[in-house]
């Protein structure tokens, strides 16, 4: 089975029934087989990010938005101390042409812009960050809440944050968010038991397996407050400061040190110059749980077509691969379907 890393699709056209395919391939610009992870290439580069590792730290790779090279030519200092030869800045992209039977787009969701909800925050307000944000920093066995005055000790979790909102076109529930939120404000109270976290909810949706004792659990180690805040802002002492409406409908201003929005998951549509069709929800393909397409021959797996758990994805690519099987079959015994 071939792979393509550092592909794009450029061109699906149709050809006696088929499809003909025209990928732009970028080269490799650190190659892993020859990289001694010596790290001579991080401590020349003058920018910042431009040279990165891999999560797990066991490859290196050049981010061709940061690097000068890539700008304007001007710096190849990573190219010119690498002992190993491994940096690659000069090759182009090349053309790849293939020819298919039936084609599976899977190529997931877009996390939703948190920008899009000014009244939470992000970017305006210091200390509010996106659980995939915090996902990372968790990941990075440095972190910490720190010491003293400056330390984590409140930590509150915001809700359907780019979900079930018709004014921004996202009126459907993401699926994930509730679970997710839940695991990581357990995980933040075990690893940092002097953390207090705080959920703000519209309702919890239970899709996961087991979820219910799961949040049973989570109830006796974080706070659940039945609201949404209607707006956060910079208090006084440069903390997110949380508007929302308490029992019997009081105004309640808190503080908090961190405040995580729980965002949803959003429609990568640029998959559409495949002439796919779009759910009513603006993802690609039919509505429901259908992996068809209005394209014959193109099918769709996974959260491309709307919002799904790991294990509903997996289950939906099952489906999809099984459908594209029978469609190729099908062609080869010269049928139409």
């Amino acid at each position: 089975m071939k792979q393509f890393v550092r592909t794009t699709v450029e061109r699906v056209d149709d050809e006696n029934g088929r499809f003909a395919v025209t990928l732009l391939r970028k080269p490799p610009r650190v190659f892993p087989a020859k990289c001694s992870q010596c790290g001579e290439c991080e401590k020349i580069c003058p920018v910042d990010g431009a040279i990165a590792r891999s999560p797990g730290g066991n490859e290196i790779f050049i981010d061709e938005d940061k690097c000068l090279f890539f700008k304007d030519g001007s710096c190849k200092a990573c190219m010119a101390v690498c002992p190993e030869l491994a940096v690659n800045l000069l090759e182009g992209p090349e053309t790849v042409d293939l020819k298919a039977s039936a084609m599976i787009v899977a190529t997931g969701f877009k996390p939703f812009d948190p920008e899009m909800k000014p009244r939470f925050g992000y970017g305006l307000v210091p200390g509010v960050v996106t659980a995939l944000e915090m996902d990372t920093m968790l990941r990075d066995d440095t972190w910490s809440p720190g010491e003293g005055v400056q330390a984590i000790r409140s930590v509150a979790f915001i809700q359907c944050v780019g979900s079930r909102d018709a004014r921004i076109g996202r009126n459907y529930c993401s699926r994930v968010c509730c679970g997710y939120a839940v695991r990581m404000a357990r995980l933040l109270k075990h690893r940092f038991p002097s953390l207090h976290p705080t959920m703000f909810y519209m309702d919890i949706q239970t899709f996961e397996r087991a979820f219910e004792k799961s949040l049973h659990e989570a109830s006796q180690e974080v706070r659940f407050i039945r609201s949404i805040p209607a707006e956060i802002r910079k208090g006084g002492d440069g903390r997110p400061e949380l508007i929302y409406h308490g029992p019997a409908d009081k105004r309640v201003i808190e503080t908090f040190d961190l405040v995580i929005l729980s965002v949803g998951i959003s429609p990568a549509t640029s998959e559409n110059f495949l002439d796919l069709g779009l759910t009513s929800d603006g993802f690609c393909g039919m509505d429901g749980e259908d992996v068809t397409t209005r394209r014959k021959g193109v099918f769709v797996a996974g959260t491309v077509q709307g919002p799904r758990s790991i294990g509903e994805t997996i289950s939906h690519a099952i489906v999809a691969a099984g459908r594209a099987a029978s469609y190729v079959r099908e062609m080869e015994n010269g049928g139409s379907l």
